[in-house]
């Protein structure tokens, strides 16, 4: 016998601490990309208590929580879950992006359209904007995006006229 079941022994703490472990089995019952949007937070009354990053979440998950139920029971050897809860929950939202790296010939471009500004700081942030609003365009069309026929912004939609002009012939 190791000296973590020997302290809960002595506390009778063992039924609360595999009651517990369910909680450790969430992310292998429910898979890789429900565990992103998904946490167990507590086990309590035969009632597992899920945070979930949202409501659409929250009703889909519902649909398979019998599953689930029988999945982490299995996982702890006993008929302990009752029910699974879901509520609203926090969490990261960033998504990891792809640095756009523009050819240096755009920095020089950016250069000269804004070279007449009289203020430097002016001028300086006129060309981050324009810079920024190419690696936009860039993004957009590796994408899928396209240019609008009409008036060369770069969108993603259906049809060749962006909604804008779209917009503007209604």
């Amino acid at each position: 016998m190791n000296w973590v079941s020997e302290v809960l022994g002595k506390y009778n703490l063992e039924d609360e601490y595999q009651t517990q472990r369910v909680l450790l089995f969430w992310n292998t019952a429910v898979g890789h990309q429900i565990a992103q949007v998904s946490r167990a937070e507590r086990f309590s009354q035969g009632t597992l208590w899920v945070a979930v990053a949202s409501p659409i979440v929250s009703q889909e998950l519902s649909f398979l929580k019998g599953q689930y139920i029988e999945r982490l029971n299995a996982a702890i050897g006993k008929d302990i879950i009752q029910q699974i809860r879901f509520f609203p929950g926090r969490f990261n939202k960033t998504i990891p992006r792809k640095e756009i790296t523009l050819p240096p010939f755009e920095s020089e471009e950016a250069h000269e359209r804004f070279c007449a500004l009289p203020d430097p700081k002016h001028r300086s942030l006129f060309e981050q904007l324009y810079l920024t609003v190419r690696k936009r365009e860039v993004a957009l069309l590796s994408a899928g995006g396209k240019s609008c026929s009409h008036c060369g912004v770069v969108f993603v939609g259906g049809g060749e006229i962006c909604p804008g002009c779209r917009f503007g012939r209604d």
